[in-house]
This record gives C-alpha cells, structure tokens and sequence, in this order.
C-alpha cells in the first residue's frame, strides 16, 4: 500500500478554531485519513497521510476557504500510514516559540526559493542557522550550517539574545523541516533589530524535492516526526530508525545489531 503524506501551514487569523477544527475533523474522517492537525488563532499545522485521492479531496476543502486559497503544500509518499491515528488539536501556538510579539503574519523574513538556496548560503558573510533541534541537526543539515544546540524550540530566543545581538547587521539565512519554525524565528529576529533575515522557503523538505543530489549542499538525512523517521534526496523514506530505548534517532544498524543509540548501548555495558 501506498500512501500520499501532505505537509502544509499558514499564519493566518482564525476567529473560532473549535469551528475549523470540527469541519476538518470531519472531512478526515470521511476520507480514512491519519495525522495531526494544529489549529491556533495565529493559523494552522499539519501532516496528514491517506490515498492519493482522499489528501488531494481534503486540500481541496481547506483552499476553497478564502483564508487557505494560497496554502503551500509538501507531498511526498510512503509505504504506510507513517502515522497511527488522527489527531486535530486546537493549541496556544501551531508551534511552540513561547513569544506572543513574534507574528509571521505581521512580518516575516525574505523567502529564499531552493534553486537559489545554495548562492546564499555559499556567500561568506552569511550566517546559516539550523533552527531546528540539536538531535535534527545530528541526522543531517546544510553544509557548514550553525547548530544552536537547542532542546526544544522556545529556547531558539535565548540563543538568538545570547549569540546574535552583538552583530544585528549580519545577513542571516535560516532553515527548518518545512519553513514554519523558520516563519516564527524570522519574525522573532526582525522584532529584535535584525533586518537582514532570510529563510527557506518550502524548509529542507521542498529543497530536497527540488534540488538534485548532484547540486545538493545538504548532508546527510532530513529527522520528521513521523514513523519514517527521516527522509532523503527526492523526500524518499531514509535509512534512519528510533533507539528503542530513549527514542534517539539513529543509522539503521544491521540486523545483527541491536537498535540502540551510542549513549544507550555504553550505559547498558556499564550497568552489566
């Protein structure tokens, strides 16, 4: 069985979630579709799975609403469901950022199209930020990016205060798995006095669509947060699983090996 995943998100206004979130609800159900849906009064999130014919009739539904007609989708296919059930949640924030001045919807970075990606971050006087988490930067990022070291993504304007603020002029290219958080981190940078910010549009997931392996500047593999675990060059499922003791992505490891990270396989030997 094959089945069509579908990335999308948009800060917009929305008035009255509860009302979005039961249409939705709805029409997931209708179709057999599994995932999580976000909605928030800044806009909504969302990475879903089904047949082809049921995630195209749901896209359709969302765009007819005026305030999705120019919603941004990322396709890519697996195997199976890479999800277990279907989730539509209302939330304080579609992701988690901790900052309420911080409004893409208000002003944003300026979008970078993959094809021009590799210009800018090539140029020296260009800062490239990995805004995702430290165990995403692990399994693969740009080539010479900038790893913050965060845990968890509201601790993104605490480096940004602690690491950036003595040079505000600096150009600064950003990139995230689909371009949201790089949305809410632009935003949070421009508040800040940073006005030379840039990011990714469609984040690595449309890059490693677009661009061709040959051309790439990206190593390694792209962590999502679904059972592939993590996806390569053509958003084809990778060669990544889950330590099934604390949940760290690792390397598949032979058959003959067990499914333990580094720190997990020296805490065990310890112990015994």
């Amino acid at each position: 069985m094959t089945v069509k995943v579908a990335a999308f998100y948009k800060f917009v206004p929305i008035d009255d979630p509860a009302e979005l979130q039961t249409s939705l609800r709805e029409v997931c159900l209708a179709h057999a579709i599994k995932g999580t849906i976000l909605i928030a009064r800044e806009g909504i999130n969302a990475t879903v799975s089904g047949a082809s014919g049921d995630i195209d009739a749901l896209i359709a539904t969302i765009v007819s609403d005026a305030r999705f007609s120019d919603l941004e989708v990322k396709y890519s296919e697996a195997g199976d469901h890479p999800f277990q059930r279907l989730k539509v949640k209302i939330k304080r924030e579609i992701v988690t950022f901790g900052v309420p001045d911080a409004q893409p919807a208000v002003a944003t970075g300026t979008f970078v199209e993959p094809d021009a990606w590799n210009a800018l971050i090539s140029e020296p006087d260009v800062l490239v930020i990995d805004t995702r988490n430290d165990y995403e930067f692990q399994v693969g990022t740009f080539e010479g990016a900038h790893n913050p070291e965060t845990r968890a993504f509201n601790e993104f304007p605490d480096y940004v205060k602690r690491t950036l603020a003595s040079d505000p002029k600096r150009r600064i290219a950003m990139f995230c798995t689909g371009g949201i958080r790089c949305e809410k981190a632009s935003a949070f940078l421009l508040r800040e006095g940073f006005p030379n910010v840039y990011q990714l549009n469609g984040g690595i997931l449309r890059y490693l669509e677009k661009v061709p392996p040959e051309e790439s500047l990206w190593r390694g593999e792209c962590f999502v947060f679904d059972e592939r675990v993590a996806l390569e060059h053509g958003v084809r499922q990778g060669h990544h699983t889950l330590c099934s003791q604390c949940g760290f992505p690792i390397r598949k490891p032979d058959e003959s090996v067990t499914t333990l990270c580094e720190g997990c396989r020296e805490s065990k030997a310890t112990a015994g």
